[in-house]
């Protein structure tokens, strides 16, 4: 199974990066941490980005699954998250044949935030987005983490829960 995992926090070493390594638990995934590559804005009249976007798309659309990680920012997914979502209108208009690759892969979410619950429709642009471009939505795992605290042994074993079923989920197909 090939996962890729793509973290979008301002901070690489933040909660959410955190996060993502209790999900994967040491499997060897390939990473993409979006504070790190550069992710230019989406611009109607582009036609040839010279960014790193389409070396994570590509990887996206050779891996069985996708994971998404990001801090809740405002009741949504972080700025740069949110950039790297943008640019996906470039699979459906310049890159046409890489957004079509996308048929049939998974999509999952890890989330964290300082609030108890996950805000009301944060997951609505993840689950659009799968259906949009023919994938299955894995779902989301969301971590109630203030800034500074750590994963509590109880958040661990959930993450470690979670990252399993992606493993499972995406193995079975959709």
């Amino acid at each position: 199974m090939n996962l890729v995992a793509i973290l979008g926090s301002a901070r690489s070493d933040g909660n959410a990066a955190h996060l993502l390594n209790a999900v994967l638990a040491e499997r060897g995934v390939r990473r993409f941490d979006l504070n790190t590559l550069e992710i230019q804005d989406y611009a109607y009249l582009q036609t040839a980005a010279s960014d790193d976007f389409l070396e994570v798309a590509e990887a996206v659309a050779d891996a069985d699954a996708v994971l998404f990680v990001t801090p809740v920012y405002w009741y949504a997914m972080s700025g740069v998250l949110k950039r790297f979502f943008d640019r996906l209108t470039d699979l459906v208009t310049v890159h046409k044949p890489l957004g079509r690759k996308l048929a049939g892969r998974f999509l999952w979410v890890a989330a964290c935030g300082s609030d108890p619950t996950l805000p009301e429709g944060f997951e609505v642009p993840f689950r659009a987005t799968a259906v949009y471009f023919g994938m299955s939505f894995g779902g989301v795992l969301y971590v109630q983490l203030p800034e500074g605290k750590a994963l509590s042994k109880a958040q661990k074993d959930e993450a470690t829960a979670f990252g399993m079923s992606i493993y499972k989920g995406s193995r079975n197909g959709p």
